[in-house]
């Protein structure tokens, strides 16, 4: 049984849908990410489910009961924004405990519960230092712990790493999710950043023009996307147009200029598609071997990994290649491109390549 409901939900300003048709259930204890590019509807949707804008369409269910029309302060749940929003005025013990104040909880239960979560994200040494005088990290920190003292149902972040730097966002992302996991908490994050939804969520939902394009666990996410949206807004995708036919020994195989690929037992023969390729599924070879040749037109370092244009009769493509110390590939070198049959995804029938 789902612990959250979000049950055919849309928001109309006018004649516009912001959402359309959001439906989701959520399990106790589960992590999800809504991931989509600006615009695209996921922070309207958290603030329907908060409860700070109203639902056009559709219900939201929290373990059971109806809160579709409930007040955002009768709904406990706990909510970090994008800004923090702390109180400049109170130190990190007062900010911490507001919420418990508000609720009319005694004096001695509010510290001690104060110092149970500040210790929980390590700042139990700051608690008399105002706003100013922390780090971005440690006022997200701040916000987080303020939002868990309640102890809420579902706990609500709106895009919470995003004024951080490179490395401090990646550090609490994994800080984020460890804290998630010992208390339990049921969550839902709004972010636009695809390496946050897939490192930390259990499931991650995909959204484009106010609509759910695909919900599943980061890793079919990335390998099976429905779409080419997906493919590409998800990590980095060579997508081909091809045309699908019967091979000579049975199998379905489809047509990419002078290339053929097997695909998978199912796809219809005679059906135009388009086809995905990762490019770390691919890996430059010596010219002359591979499926196809092509000459590197261009390359960037990016300290894990080198990653090639590659000039074929395809079109150009994206390579990958993890460096392992050796020498790279170079500008205008002649290279083969090879991939394996099982690496490549059919997204869409029909569906059109940007």
């Amino acid at each position: 049984m789902s612990f959250l409901r979000i049950n055919h939900v849309s928001k109309r300003y006018g004649d516009t849908w912001a959402v359309r048709d959001f439906d989701l259930e959520v399990r106790k204890g589960e992590f999800v990410s809504l991931l989509g590019p600006s615009g695209c509807g996921k922070t309207t949707t958290l603030q329907m489910v908060a409860g700070f804008v109203e639902v056009s369409e559709g219900r939201i269910e929290l373990e059971g009961r109806d809160i579709t029309h409930a007040k955002a302060n009768a709904r406990g749940l706990g909510i970090v924004f994008q800004t923090y929003a702390l109180f400049p005025h109170m130190t990190v013990r007062e900010n911490v405990e507001f919420g418990l104040e508000m609720r009319k909880c005694p004096p001695v239960e509010r510290r001690e519960r104060a110092l149970q979560v500040l210790a929980l994200v390590h700042l139990e040494r700051h608690l008399d230092r105002y706003p100013r005088e922390l780090s971005g990290g440690q006022r997200q920190r701040v916000a987080l712990a303020r939002a868990l003292v309640i102890r809420p149902p579902v706990l609500l972040l709106d895009e919470p790493l995003s004024n951080l730097d490179a490395k401090l966002r990646e550090e609490m992302q994994f800080e984020l999710r460890e804290i998630q996991r010992k208390l339990g908490t049921t969550t839902i994050m709004v972010t636009h950043d695809q390496a946050e939804a897939m490192s930390i969520s259990d499931r991650v939902v995909v959204m484009e023009t106010g609509r759910i394009t695909q919900v599943d666990t980061p890793l079919a996410v990335y390998e099976h996307p429905r779409n080419a949206f997906i493919s590409t807004f998800v990590g980095k995708a060579n997508l081909l147009q091809a045309a699908v036919a019967p091979g000579a020994d049975g199998a379905v195989r489809a047509a990419v200029g002078p290339v053929q690929m097997a695909l998978p037992p199912g796809t219809p023969a005679g059906a135009a598609v388009v086809l995905a390729l990762r490019p770390e599924k691919l890996s430059c070879t010596a010219a002359g071997t591979g499926r196809c040749e092509g000459q590197v037109t261009e390359r960037f370092f990016l300290g894990n990994l080198w990653m090639y244009t590659v000039h074929t009769p395809l079109g150009p493509l994206l390579v990958s290649a993890v460096n392992d110390g050796g020498a790279p590939c170079d500008v205008g070198q002649a290279v083969g491109v090879d991939w394996q049959d099982r690496d490549v995804r059919v997204i869409g029938a029909g569906e059109a390549v940007a």
